[in-house]
């Protein structure tokens, strides 16, 4: 790896680790309370487990990028990198299908809820949240990650090549 290149990773990853790991972090916590109130209205059961199960696996999946991916990335990579890569871009699809239902869900609520105020701070908070990770897995799919990908032989395409969002399926 280049320095110009290391350099490069080094910045991607303090990024991605100060502006979307940390904010991650400190979002769901508040998200977790207004979906508890929203339930405490007898508005919708089941909000909470839904929302902590997605925070559960985004834990999951950053603590693997911060312990396994990052340090990898920052001594320059190895043969098993690209797996790695392949796996996480899996889970950057399960996230964001996850999220997806739980705002499809929360939209149907709106309907017969619409003049709640906990229910639509809790929309926008969950809102704010998709954005972020939407930046975060822009910024992991099309930025760094590809910085890793080896081509299969000479002239080829990079072996990490993620499908668009829209194209995607699980």
């Amino acid at each position: 790896m280049s320095p110009e290149t290391a350099r490069q990773v080094s910045a991607l990853i303090d990024r991605i680790q100060t502006q979307f790991h940390e904010g991650h972090r400190r979002a769901l916590p508040e998200l977790l309370a207004m979906a508890a109130t929203v339930e405490a209205r007898g508005i919708d059961d089941g909000l909470v487990d839904e929302l902590r199960a997605i925070g559960n696996a985004l834990e999951q999946h950053m603590f693997k990028e911060e312990m396994r991916l990052f340090p990898m990335m920052e001594q320059g990579g190895n043969t098993l990198i690209g797996l790695l890569i392949e796996d996480l871009h899996r889970e950057h699809v399960a996230h964001e299908h996850a999220m997806d239902a739980l705002r499809a869900h929360l939209c149907t609520l709106t309907e017969a809820h619409g003049t709640d105020l906990a229910l639509h701070q809790l929309i926008r908070g969950l809102d704010d949240l998709a954005c972020q990770l939407a930046l975060h897995i822009r910024a992991e799919d099309e930025e760094l990650f590809p910085l890793f990908a080896t081509p299969s032989s000479p002239g080829s395409p990079s072996t990490f090549n993620p499908p668009s969002p829209a194209t995607s399926t699980t």
